[in-house]
Parts: structure tokens; sequence; C-alpha cells
């Protein structure tokens, strides 16, 4: 383990080499696999996720993150994966997922021969009306996706048992 304290002035000392380290050294440690851990020296708190983040967003050869997805990360005050995901989804227009999914869906449907015009278009103008007005805030996690997707698989199965009732009456 590197056990690295962070002093009042900013200076990041990496104990276990004796050496004052900056914060791409430290990124140069995690890259390398190494774990890594940073002390607040003054009151011993353990900063390391705050220093990581500022690691992982310090301006480095590549196009740093827009403003505003930094800004939404501060605004979310949520250290959850599925938060920060969210956010970058909605950042980047990730809005119309579900409305995609679902038209995806019937449209295998419609091809399939399982629904025809007349409910396809019944079915989106039901399900993707709403979709549409969703909020910025409703984006999907990975596991409300799933979920989705297990959904409307089940709307999918009603569907083809209301069409075969009909096709036997």
């Amino acid at each position: 383990m590197n056990v690295i304290k962070k002093y009042a002035n900013r200076k990041l000392y990496h104990i276990n080499r004796k050496r004052y380290i900056t914060l791409e050294g430290v990124a140069d440690l995690v890259r390398a696999g190494e774990q890594v851990q940073v002390i607040e020296n003054d009151s011993g708190e353990d900063i390391t996720a705050a220093v990581l983040a500022q690691v992982a967003l310090a301006p480095r050869t590549i196009e740093p993150l827009p403003v505003g997805v930094i800004a939404e990360m501060i605004r979310s005050g949520s250290d959850r994966l599925s938060d920060l995901q969210r956010s970058l989804i909605t950042m980047l227009g990730g809005e119309h997922v579900v409305d995609m999914l679902i038209g995806e869906r019937i449209a295998r449907l419609r091809e399939a021969g399982t629904l025809d015009a007349l409910a396809a278009d019944r079915i989106e103008t039901l399900l993707l009306s709403s979709a549409n007005s969703a909020s910025a805030s409703s984006v999907l996690s990975r596991s409300d996706m799933t979920a989705l997707h297990a959904r409307v698989d089940e709307l999918a199965d009603l569907v083809e048992q209301v069409i075969a009732e009909r096709a036997d009456a």
C-alpha cells in the first residue's frame, strides 16, 4: 500500500518512498495497479477519494471534462456511480435512450408480424409520449434499464396474447 500524506501547503509526500509526489505521480501509481491511500496530515482523515477525483479531473493532454459535467457531479453530492452515470447520460443527451429502446422493440414486433401498424402506432403513442416528457432526472440506471427491458418484454408477451386471443375468436 502506497501511503501518501497531504500537507496544508497542498504538497503530497509519499511515505514509503520518502519523497514528495505530484498528482501525475499518483496517477502513475494507480495506472500501474498500485493501491494508494492519501491521508490529511493535520486531521489524519482518509482523503483518498478526493485526491483521486482531483487526479481524474486534472487537465492533461486529453480534452478535460466539460465544466457542466463537473458542476453536475458537484451538485449531485453523491458518490454513487449510478448518480454520476445518470448525470453524464443526461448531459450527453441520453434522455432519449428509453424512447430508442422501446421503439426498437416495437419495430421488431412489427417486423415479426406480431403487431400490425395500427397497434404499433398506438403503443408508440402511449409509451413514447410519456417518455418524451420525462425530465432529465429520470434517466435510468443500468438496473433500471434491465427492469425496463423486462417490462417491455412482458408487455410484448401481453400484446402477443391479445393478438392470439383475437385470432382464435
